[in-house]
């Protein structure tokens, strides 16, 4: 296949290149700079020089191919509008091929027992956008649609746990709201990837949840944070982290446990986040590059 990633040089982008290029297909990534270029080059892609704002860039990238994968996206706070164009550019110029979009856990149910891509909330705040990102790609005529959505991802040394190790280093302390007995649901980026891979190659439409067998308690996340940032751990009240984090914190006190029993109908196995032992496992290894 022929196929065009967005957020190429990123992280879940850049492990799904290489997992594309290593099974016989051809890549063109997205790269905004020269420096991304060579990111991209790297992974064994070939760059398609432009932005996510680049619309004419974008349609005929995704014109040129067999199936888009949407990895990437801004930090700005005109996201939600920046994405339903870019998405709508290569949507309008895929006749039938794949596209394959990212979500996100939050459009699932909060719930401490794994739930299945129907069970789906109505979010509100800052992250309501993704509702309207999902039907759009599920909606489109002439196209096969999927979404993912990833729970937190780890591996590699970087991702949103590296990130938190970082802010408890900051902060000299790792935090988790009241008793840290909510889970999340966790992916190693290469897992994650297998997943996107397998979803292009298939014939398979609709959501999946891309998540490991087992979700992991937020007061065991955060131990393992703070062990691998070198920092003492602690509880704060909800009150507290809404004062630090705004809106966001609600996130860090809610369950959000997905079942991937979709995506592993299709073959999928999350090998090497079981390989190093999940998330705690590649936090506590300082060769998977997490710890001090």
């Amino acid at each position: 296949m022929d196929i065009f990633i967005t957020g190429a040089s990123g992280y879940i982008g850049s492990a799904l290149t290489r997992t594309l290029v290593a099974r016989g297909h051809r890549v063109r990534g997205l790269a905004r700079s020269t420096a991304a270029a060579a990111v991209v080059r790297a992974n064994g892609a070939e760059p398609v020089l432009g932005s996510l704002t680049d619309l004419d860039v974008l349609a005929a990238a995704a014109a040129a191919g067999d199936g888009v994968a949407h990895t990437g996206a801004t930090t700005t706070p005109d996201r939600p509008a920046v994405d339903a164009a870019a998405v709508t550019a290569m949507l309008d110029q895929l006749t039938g091929g794949a596209f394959v979009t990212t979500t996100g856990a939050p459009r699932a149910r909060s719930s401490r027992v794994p739930v299945v891509e129907t069970d789906t909330a109505e979010i509100a705040g800052p992250l309501a956008w993704l509702a309207d990102a999902e039907a759009r790609v599920l909606g489109a005529e002439g196209v096969r649609g999927a979404v993912v959505r990833p729970p937190m991802v780890y591996g590699d040394g970087a991702g949103p746990v590296a990130g938190l190790v970082r802010q408890a280093r900051a902060d000299g302390i790792a935090r988790y709201v009241g008793t840290g007995e909510n889970v999340w649901s966790m992916v190693h980026v290469r897992d994650l990837a297998l997943g996107y891979a397998l979803l292009l190659e298939s014939t398979a439409s609709g959501v999946f949840h891309a998540a490991e067998t087992d979700p992991v308690p937020v007061v065991t996340l955060t131990t393992a944070v703070g062990a691998a940032a070198g920092v003492p751990v602690r509880s704060w009240d909800l009150a507290e982290a809404l004062a630090t984090h705004g809106g966001m914190a609600g996130y860090l006190a809610a369950d959000a446990a997905l079942d991937g029993g979709r995506l592993r109908a299709l073959g999928w196995e999350p090998v090497f986040g079981m390989a190093v032992g999940g998330v705690t496992g590649a936090l506590g290894n300082p060769a998977q590059g997490y710890a001090t």
